[in-house]
Order: structure tokens, then sequence, then C-alpha cells
């Protein structure tokens, strides 16, 4: 099946990508947060520079993201449901918001430079997963349960 041949030649790549740019964060942990995977099979190859396929979906999500956070410090007015979201959270709260939106675009905007240096993938891959686990993460699940909570009232 073309799905498993993908995913196998996603893993080696994966792999010789690792040793190579020496970054510790396997393939299966990446997967979890970032859905590699799903990108991969998305795509429909996997490219001979695997890391920046990598790199770009992980900046991908975290864009995703971004753009949700921006809209919680200055909603569109014309968007009742972004207006009604970003008057959950204190002035206090908004500044942490845009402190984490600051950490995504540190991460976005290494990203675009070491795409022109073509250096540093594997710092990237690394920083970028240690920020969505030991932090990211865990400030999004409490924005997005405050958001949850005061929907379901």
């Amino acid at each position: 099946m073309e799905t498993e041949k993908l995913i196998k030649e996603l893993e080696e790549k994966f792999n010789k990508a690792k040793k190579e740019l020496k970054f510790n964060a396997s393939l299966t942990a990446l997967d979890k947060s970032f859905f590699i995977k799903d990108a991969i099979l998305k795509d429909g190859f996997v490219s001979e520079r695997v890391s920046r396929q990598i790199c770009f979906r992980v900046v991908e999500v975290f864009a995703g993201w971004n753009e949700y956070l921006h809209s919680l410090i200055m909603p569109n007015p014309q968007n009742m449901l972004n207006m009604g979201e970003s008057k959950i959270f204190s002035q206090e709260e908004k500044k942490e918001i845009t402190e984490l939106m600051k950490k995504i675009m540190e991460i976005s905007s290494r990203n675009s430079l070491i795409a022109l240096k073509q250096d540093g993938e594997g710092n990237l891959i690394d920083d970028a997963f240690n920020l969505w686990e030991n932090e990211f993460k865990i400030k999004l699940i409490g924005i997005m349960s405050k958001i949850n909570k005061e929907w379901a009232k």
C-alpha cells in the first residue's frame, strides 16, 4: 500500500536526518505533537531534505495557533466570536498570550533564516519540540480550557 511505503520512507529518511543533524526528538514524539505523518501523507512524498519538510510542518502548526491567539489579543470587530472570546481574558492574561506569540514568531522567523542559510535545522526541531512540550501546550490547554468553560455557560 502507498501509505505504508511513504511512512517507511519517512522513517528511513528521518533516521538519516536525525543522525546527520544531531537532534534528539523522535519521530514518534514529533508526530504526536505536530502530525508529521499526516503532513507527509497529505503531501504524497517524502523530501530528500525531510528535515525541511518537518521544520515547515512544525512552523505551520505553530502559525495556526498563533493566528488564533492573535484573535484573542486583537479580535476582528466584524467577528462576534473573536470579540466574545477576547473579552474572557484580562490584560495580564493577554500579556502572557502575547509573550507566547513572540516565542512562536522566534521559531517561525528562525525557520525562514535557516531556509536561507541552510544551517540549524536540528536545533530548530529540538527547540520547537521543547517549546511545545514544556510550555506552549501547557499554556494552550489553560487558554482553551478557559474558553471552553466560558462557551459551556
